[in-house]
């Protein structure tokens, strides 16, 4: 009898225990959706260790001792952190058991649970799909646009969160379902990822999103986004992101002119070809200043492809030519790997990386057609057949090269 008293009194205390942190987590919850609620234009969360915390709480007029709110800068204490997250989600899991189209009252529920649980765990995909389920019901442009400000709020301390960036998507496409004009839209959406991508380097989420937003751009934008693009580029000549965003912008530009002017037009035809030649010229300018980076070398095997295909083109039609366009070309970039093989050592050893990216380029080049293979192995002569200019770029690499030329 006194064991199984004993017992009692155990089980007891564990539920008073349960109990009183279920209250403090209610508690806590109510002073956080208090505070969201008080200040909806929030654009910073940070979590911070006890510590750090209260030096925030020194000189402050913040009255609570676990949240502190100011300049629309919002810090939060990580002690808190196990109960907060308990009582929000027990509270938006309370409001979710509503039927498909919640009432008013239900609905403000949701959504404000909702983004409690949104802010401490942005990956439950459950809690943004209850507010997919209340953004549906009516069609409310400030409503939608207040819920890309939250997710701007969660993208500053989460910027590589997919289901963020899924749910911004989905906000986005309905906001365009009734928006007829999109273009300041899309400016901001622009200028979003770019901060992001200063402050997240190598954040293909956040690129894919702003490649994603290209359909919806008119074809003045998609020119102004390959312009503004060119300085950032420049500062990030590793991150193929940026490169691969600019490839998108040019495959973009090449179907709005054909669909508008038609493929064959003269105007069309020399737009793109100028375009073409302009990024060949700033992609070699790159590559001789920053050596040994491969998102460079990348970039202009997308260029040289298509430029081959149209010089190509105009060679079948032009073929009385000496030497045509292809072979001028093939010549330049043959001259770009004699320069590149040329380079004098550096302690860094980027100039051998640079050397051997360069000789990769030259293979792939002779793989795209037997006539380009040949017009490069004709160019090759004075430096030695193409193994011999593949091995002496790199040596280690010289089995790998075999096998590769005869596949």
């Amino acid at each position: 009898m006194e064991e199984r008293r004993d017992q009692l009194d155990k089980e007891g205390r564990e539920m008073e225990s349960e109990a009183a942190a279920a209250s403090k987590g209610e508690d806590l919850l109510h002073d956080f959706e208090r505070i969201l609620h008080d200040d909806p234009l929030i654009d910073e969360v940070g979590f911070l260790h006890p510590t750090q915390f209260l030096s925030l709480l020194v000189d402050s007029t913040n009255k609570s001792q676990h949240f502190w709110c100011s300049d629309h800068k919002l810090a939060i204490s990580t002690d808190i952190l196990p109960d907060l997250y308990r009582a929000a989600r027990h509270a938006h899991s309370d409001t979710t058991l509503s039927p498909p189209s919640p009432s008013p009252s239900a609905a403000s529920l949701i959504m404000t649970h909702s983004k409690a649980l949104l802010i401490l765990c942005p990956d439950l995909l459950t809690a943004w799909n209850s507010r997919k389920r209340v953004l549906s019901a009516n069609y409310d442009l400030k409503h939608l646009t207040d819920e890309l400000q939250f997710c701007a709020l969660t993208l500053s301390y989460s910027p590589k969160n997919e289901s963020t960036w899924s749910h911004r998507r989905w906000v986005i496409t309905k906001l365009a379902q009734h928006l007829q004009d999109m273009s300041e839209l899309i400016d901001n959406e622009s200028l979003l990822v770019k901060q992001i991508a200063e402050k997240s380097k190598m954040n293909y989420r956040a690129w894919r999103h702003r490649c994603w937003l290209i359909p919806f751009m008119t074809a003045k934008q998609v020119l102004d986004e390959l312009n503004k693009s060119i300085k950032w580029t420049e500062l990030h000549v590793a991150d193929n992101c940026c490169f691969h965003y600019r490839r998108s912008l040019l495959l973009a530009l090449l179907d709005s002119h054909g669909t508008e002017d038609g493929k064959d037009s003269p105007n069309w035809q020399s737009e793109a070809h100028l375009m073409w030649k302009e990024e060949l010229r700033w992609n070699e300018m790159l590559i001789r200043r920053y050596q040994g980076r491969e998102s460079l070398w990348i970039h202009r095997r997308f260029l040289s492809q298509w430029w081959l295909q149209q010089l190509l083109g105009c060679e079948e039609i032009c073929s009385s030519k000496e030497e045509t366009l292809a072979d001028l070309f093939l010549a330049q970039e043959i001259n770009l790997l004699s320069d590149c093989l040329g380079a004098p050592g550096d302690e860094f050893g980027e100039t051998r990386v640079q050397a051997g990216l360069a000789a990769l380029y030259i293979l792939w080049i002779s793989k795209q057609d037997a006539v380009v293979k040949g017009k490069v192995e004709e160019r090759l002569q004075s430096a030695g057949s193409l193994e011999e200019v593949l091995t002496r770029a790199s040596p280690e690499k010289s089995r790998l090269w075999t096998q590769l030329l005869h596949c």
